[in-house]
């Protein structure tokens, strides 16, 4: 744990044992606080912005292979890394190492993608606080309306020598349904507002995204975009001063280590009061009654189900939503008590997942049905996905008595639940170089200091975002990073855990977590699932490589020779560390001096650090009580000590490991709470655990 900045909680729990003497990783104060952060991560905009869309175009055959998807991949999936972020105590690459050591470079993958995604929703982050800059600055101000709803009210955020029409009036254009449903978690490609506007039939649409309307006005006054990728041009100061101001904040939630749950407390609680103000405000707004109908009756066909790309589309989702494979899940877990019902707790967030999804959902259709009957246009032409969703659902709060008061808490809304996941984000990455410092870097680097580096890193790389090419950057980034990146991420954490470290293993290893039976039996069965999972993520980058289109960017991302080159680099960057930490954890693992054959060694760097740490110890005792005469035969090595079998798990000896309290084994039986031993039996322990501590250090053991 960090030495500086353990938490209160994490030292009142702090145990000595008679056969162990540790210190134990930071923990949260309290179990609500792991659910409300993990509720947090949940709570993402993604089903409040695309959802809508799909379940429109599929009715409620969609809903069902999206609840199917939950059941039968997301909840084994996060049963998965949960375990092993409890069992562990680390972040993600160390987690994974002591799964197994070939695939560190798994989690290496995931903080890579973890900052390469927030580098570019920080773009995002900037424009959801410049609109509400510019909310407070009209009620300040005292000026009627707002700046992306009325045009004469705001001439300096227009550009000159181009009309402006109100975003609320209907206009006759061409109409074209938004692109296929492979998406971005949080935002689509930009020139999507100019999808809207291409030719497949004529039709009445708000000019909400015309380049005249007040919104486009508003949004083209602010980030001056250049003509190319490749012209830089200036730094736009809004955007500068507005992302520097998003990784402020999250420096300042993530200094407190595992204290960052109470910060998310006062988001959460907020975050919820919004969404059902807004939600219950829609609700009683007329037209309500008869969108729901047409949403999940009118527009179902069951038919849809035989379709493939309905359940790809569905799990995708899924996995967007929850945010598995981004290993922040497995930080999350880390800081839990071993003895924590995890299976319970999935089961719970799934539920609390559920009930978020239907509030977003609930508050998009009221809305839409609303605007269907004042305007009388049909949900195919009110309805998008992702960012142009958002600015969308801006303009139709312009309906609604109070429009400043609404939108207000949209924006809260929608901005906490960012900060939330950025907070998390973070969090895993700090939390990864703790892992790598160790707890003497702690007295001479304080976390603070680690904190200010890892928001330094995100801000340094999101300043190219806050340029004239910032727009067209946040482009390319946003759709090349959605098609294998994290797919391929998540297939190898699968592989690595499920088969390497063998999920039949993780099963058994919840069971000396988990005091109920009934939990553990559940969570091992729903493990022995992930043997199939990995084909899943797989497929699905399959799928999107084979409909990978480059003629779908703007013309300003093409003009530029290179943009395909470097979109394909942005995707592949972040996966290159799997190949490479595999072919470094093999090759020290051959070249290691040692009188085993060269098939052990290799067979040694796909072996779990954890459970040859503990026969390491083990075969030091025997020794002992042999003399100085080596071992016979390798089945020496599985002598116990006193004390212990050689069933007993191997996490106990981390350094880090969250035990709430620590175990004995006597007879290959656990023995929960304090043991008795003996003097002797004491003293030999503790010169025995002194020896044990290397499987969490990232060492080789041999």
């Amino acid at each position: 744990m960090w030495f500086e900045e353990r938490s209160w909680s994490s030292m009142n729990q702090m145990k000595m044992s008679s056969l162990i003497v540790e210190e134990w990783r930071d923990i949260w104060s309290f179990k609500i606080e792991f659910m409300l952060v993990g509720l947090a991560y949940l709570f993402a905009t993604t089903n409040f912005l695309n959802l809508p869309r799909l379940v429109l175009e599929n009715g409620v055959a969609f809903l069902a292979a999206y609840g199917a998807a939950l059941l039968v991949v997301i909840l084994p999936i996060l049963i998965l890394e949960l375990s092993v972020g409890q069992l562990t105590g680390r972040a993600p690459i160390q987690a994974l190492y002591n799964i197994c050591p070939v695939f560190k470079g798994v989690g290496v993958s995931q903080i890579v993608f973890s900052l390469f995604v927030m580098a570019y929703m920080t773009r995002y982050m900037a424009w959801l606080f410049l609109y509400l800059f510019h909310l407070f600055w009209t009620i300040i101000d005292d000026r009627p309306g707002l700046p992306w709803l009325n045009c004469k009210n705001f001439p300096e955020l227009q550009t000159a020598g181009l009309a402006c029409r109100e975003p609320t009036n209907a206009f006759a254009a061409t109409v074209v349904p938004p692109p296929p449903v492979s998406f971005n978690p949080e935002v689509i490609t930009a020139n999507a507002s100019t999808a809207l506007l291409t030719s497949l039939s004529y039709g009445q649409q708000l000019s909400t995204l015309h380049q005249e309307s007040a919104l486009s006005h508003f949004m083209r006054t602010l980030e001056n975009p250049s003509e190319s990728i490749a012209e830089i041009g200036q730094f736009q100061i809004y955007f500068l001063i507005a992302q520097a101001a998003v990784w402020v904040i999250v420096s300042l939630a993530i200094c407190f280590g595992v204290r960052v749950g109470q910060s998310g407390h006062v988001h959460v609680h907020w975050t919820f009061c919004d969404v059902v103000g807004v939600a219950g405000r829609c609700l009683f707004l007329g037209g309500a009654v008869e969108m729901y109908q047409q949403f999940f009756y009118d527009t179902t066909d069951w038919q849809k189900l035989y379709d493939y790309m309905v359940w790809k589309t569905a799990i995708e989702q899924a996995i967007l939503a929850t945010g598995i494979g981004f290993g922040a899940w497995i930080t999350i877990a880390s800081y839990n008590k071993r003895s924590n019902n995890l299976v319970r707790d999935s089961f719970l967030l799934l539920l609390g997942h559920v009930t978020i999804t239907i509030l977003q959902m609930s508050t998009v259709v009221s809305l839409v049905g609303f605007l269907n009957l004042r305007t009388g246009l049909s949900p195919l032409e009110l309805i998008n996905q992702g960012e142009i969703q958002m600015w969308q659902i801006l303009v139709y709060l312009s309906f609604i008595p109070h429009t400043k008061i609404f939108t207000g808490l949209l924006l809260f809304m929608c901005i906490f639940v960012l900060l939330n996941i950025f907070y998390l984000l973070s969090l895993s990455v700090l939390a990864t170089l703790e892992d790598g410092l160790g707890e003497r870097w702690s007295r001479c680097c304080p976390r603070f200091i680690l904190a200010l580096f890892v928001c330094l890193l995100g801000a340094g790389t999101s300043v190219y975002f806050a340029t004239q090419a910032g727009k067209h950057a946040y482009e390319l980034a946003s759709g090349y990073l959605k098609y294998i990146t994290l797919c391929t991420i998540l297939a190898f954490e699968l592989l690595a855990v499920s088969w390497f470290y063998c999920a039949h293993s993780l099963g058994k290893d919840l069971r000396t977590m988990l005091h109920s039976s009934c939990c553990w039996c559940l969570g091992h069965f729903l493990l022995f699932l992930t043997y199939l999972l990995p084909a899943i993520p797989s497929g699905i980058a399959v799928v999107n490589v084979m409909t990978y289109s480059y003629a779908k960017y703007s013309p300003a991302v093409q003009k530029w020779e290179f943009s395909e080159y470097l979109g394909a680099a942005i995707a592949l960057v972040p996966l290159l560390p799997i190949p490479l930490f595999s072919l470094a954890a093999i090759c020290r693992s051959c070249n290691y001096p040692s009188n085993a054959s060269k098939f052990q060694r290799f067979r040694h760097a796909f072996r779990s650090p954890m459970r040859h740490e503990l026969m390491k110890g083990c075969s030091s005792l025997s020794a002992s009580h042999r003399g100085s005469h080596p071992p016979a035969s390798s089945a020496d090595h599985l002598i116990s000590p006193r004390g212990y079998s050689s069933s007993a798990p191997g996490y106990v000896l981390l350094p880090q490991a969250p035990l709430a309290e620590p175990e004995g084994y006597i007879d290959g039986n656990p023995v929960l709470g304090p043991t008795t031993v003996s003097t002797t039996t004491t003293a030999t322990s503790q010169d025995e655990s002194r020896g044990r501590r290397s499987a969490g250090n990232g060492g080789v053991p041999v």
